[in-house]
Parts: C-alpha cells; structure tokens; sequence
C-alpha cells in the first residue's frame, strides 16, 4: 500500500515554489521561440495557447514547417530551451510527486529551402535522465513542392491534439490496451512518413518502427511492434473545420511466440472555438487484435473521446473539458474525464491545471508551469506577449 506524505502543500505554494526555481535557473528570457522571432509574430499566429494549435498552426504542422519562409527562420537562432516543473497529486510518493527537473533542448528550423528538421532532447524528464523526443529531418520539394518526406524520430499520421494539446494527461483512445497490445497511434517513433498537403487535401501514410532513444533508430526485430499507420482529411489553413480518418495496420511478437495482427480505424472532427462557440474535438475508433494474448480470442475494441474547450480573456487562457470511453472488447469498460485549464501568466510563461476523474478510482489533480527561453533576441518592434 502507498504511503501519502505527511504534509501536502498547497497548490499555491507549489506554483510558487516552481515559479521562485524557474526564475532561479532561468533568468531573464528576452525572447521567443524561434518561429514567431523569425517573424516578429505573437504566438496565437499558430496557436490557441500554446502548445494547442489552430487550423494555420496545424497546417505548419503537417507541412514540417515548409509553410514558412526559410529566410526568415535562417535570420534567428534555431534552439530554445522548455523548462517545465509539474505537480501530480497521484504520482509516485512523497517528493517525487513534485518535479522540478523537467528540461528540454529542442532544434527547429530550415537547412535549406527544402530541408527542414525538428529535434528535441529532455536532459531531465520526470526526475530522470531525459531520452530523445523528436528526431527528424524533411524533405519538401516533392509533387511540386506538396509533399513532405519526413524521415527519423517523428509523429505518426494522427489528428493534431494527440501530439500538440493544451490537456496535461493523454488522450485514451490512440493508447488503448487490449490484452498485452497497447497502441501507440500517437507515440513518436522511428520510422519514415510521406504527406501530400494541397489546398485543403491532407494525405499522410508512415511505416513506424521503435519508439526507443538514438539507439531505437535501428531497432527492427521481431519484438518491435511496426506499423503503417494513414490519415486523410479535409483540412484548410483558413477555416476553422478539421475532418478525416486515420488507421493503422500492424503486427506484434507477443510473449510465448505468438503473434498479433491487428489493425484499427477512427473518424474524427476539430473545430476552433469560432465566434464565440466553444471549439471540438471528437473520435470514434475501433479496433481488431487477431491475438490479445493471454488465451483470449480475436476481439474488437472501441474508443470515444470528446473534448469541448473555449478561449478565455481576449485570448489568454483556454478551458477545456473532456470524456472518453475505452471498451478492449475483453470485458474490461473503462469510462475517464478531465477539466483543464491553461493561462498565460507572462511572457514565456503558462500555468496548466489539470483535475481528472477515472471510474472506480480516486479524482487527482496536476498542474504545470512552463517556461520558454528562447536563445535570440525579438526584432526591433516585435510583439510584447
């Protein structure tokens, strides 16, 4: 049984105690990440609140960064530092549950007119020695310069709030277990992934590999679960509407010998909050394992999550709130929810708060403070936020 400390201070005094160590190491950070200086931009360009972001955002997102001008992004330091302190009042015990060592480099920009890359390593995550993120590297000048080859460490074909949200826990239903096979249709792998983006067309396929550090680059025995994983959508950087599916085939050696074909397919829909509707996100999926494992026959699993969010304050907080239903289709029902909540204190600065809810399990509560420090100064004239 879990022992509980003694003493639990007061979410209060845990944001300033993260706050007082965040200004203790980091210092005065005057600037931003390398996209908006490059541009001399506010970060709501591309973003709800950072890091959730809005139909333009997402269509950076899909083109590996091809949709801004390299000029530009050659003019500004490429790397910044995220340093990220976080309370879970249901993680580990006593002060683990308090973590302060939460920092990352990340490296993003342009080689060239055509190349592109995005790489972030933790130094320090959860307490421990950090392991490598993202790793990879772009090519965009293919089919006239609407496809994007996308080759190392990189995120999945996969709806944008799965890689980039505002919520501190994960969304379900891309990680749902069904007996000794846990999907990983949002998880950053190894592997290679073409996109084809034009207009408002959106088509991406990727076989995926290890979800390791540097050395899971060439990891592919028969223990390593590889994927091809799609999607396809209808997504405009102008309009505020995200339709499409997405699916995944794939195979995993299981304990004993055995082997798991299984292959999965979702729908789903995002919508930002628009003339003061709350904005949407939802997915169905399902799921088919030919070997859950465990003597259990073949089974079919589904998934629901629903999200409704708002932006608050001219902009400078987000609500959201989200449920999700998870059936493995092996008896096992599990029914979750979360409130989260995300402002924007200063400059580089955003508290997160999470309270969250599972069936048959006691409600907790997380939070998050986040500090960007970009290595650049803003041009002359740029934006204050």
């Amino acid at each position: 049984m879990t022992k509980h400390p003694a003493f639990a201070p007061s979410i209060l005094t845990q944001l300033g105690l993260s706050a007082v160590v965040a200004l203790m190491i980091c210092g005065n950070a005057d600037a931003m990440p390398p996209f908006a200086i490059a541009y001399g931009a506010k970060c709501t360009l591309c973003h709800l609140q950072v890091p959730a972001l809005n139909a333009f955002g997402r269509y950076v997102q899909r083109t590996g960064y091809a949709a801004l001008d390299p000029k530009k992004l050659h003019q500004t330091l490429p790397v910044w530092v995220g340093f990220n302190p976080s309370y879970d009042s249901q993680g580990a015990t006593g002060a683990h549950r308090l973590q302060l060592g939460n920092v990352a480099v990340h490296g993003v920009g342009a080689l060239s007119d055509d190349w592109t890359y995005h790489v972030q390593q933790w130094i320090r995550q959860n307490n421990q020695p950090g392991g490598l993120d993202t790793a990879w590297i772009s090519y965009n000048g293919l089919f006239k310069h609407y496809g994007h080859l996308f080759l190392g460490k990189l995120e999945p074909p996969a709806p944008s709030p799965f890689s980039q949200w505002f919520d501190l826990g994960p969304f379900g239903s891309p990680q749902i277990t069904v007996g000794q096979h846990t999907y990983q249709l949002d998880a950053n792998r190894w592997g290679a992934r073409l996109a084809y983006v034009h207009n408002s067309l959106d088509v991406e396929a990727s076989w995926l590999g290890s979800n390791g550090d540097l050395s899971g680059a060439g990891a592919f025995s028969a223990n390593v679960d590889k994927t091809f994983q799609w999607k396809i959508a209808y997504a405009n950087e102008n309009r505020p509407l995200e339709v499409g599916l997405y699916g995944s085939r794939g195979s995993l050696h299981l304990s004993g010998g055995a082997t798991d074909q299984y292959h999965s397919l979702a729908g789903y829909a995002e919508l930002d909050p628009t003339g003061g509707a709350p904005g949407v996100f939802a997915v169905y999926q399902k799921a088919f394992d030919s070997n859950p494992g465990g003597g259990a026959g073949a089974t079919v699993s589904s998934a629901l999550s629903v999200e409704l969010y708002q932006t608050l304050f001219r902009d400078n907080a987000i609500v959201g709130v989200r449920k999700e239903i998870l059936n493995d289709g092996l008896g096992n029902r599990l029914q979750t929810g979360n409130i989260d909540f995300e402002y924007h204190v200063a400059r580089f600065v955003n508290v997160y708060l999470e309270a969250y809810f599972a069936q048959h399990q006691k409600p907790g509560y997380r939070y998050m403070l986040w500090w960007t420090i970009p290595l650049a100064k803003d041009k002359p004239g740029g934006p204050v936020r």
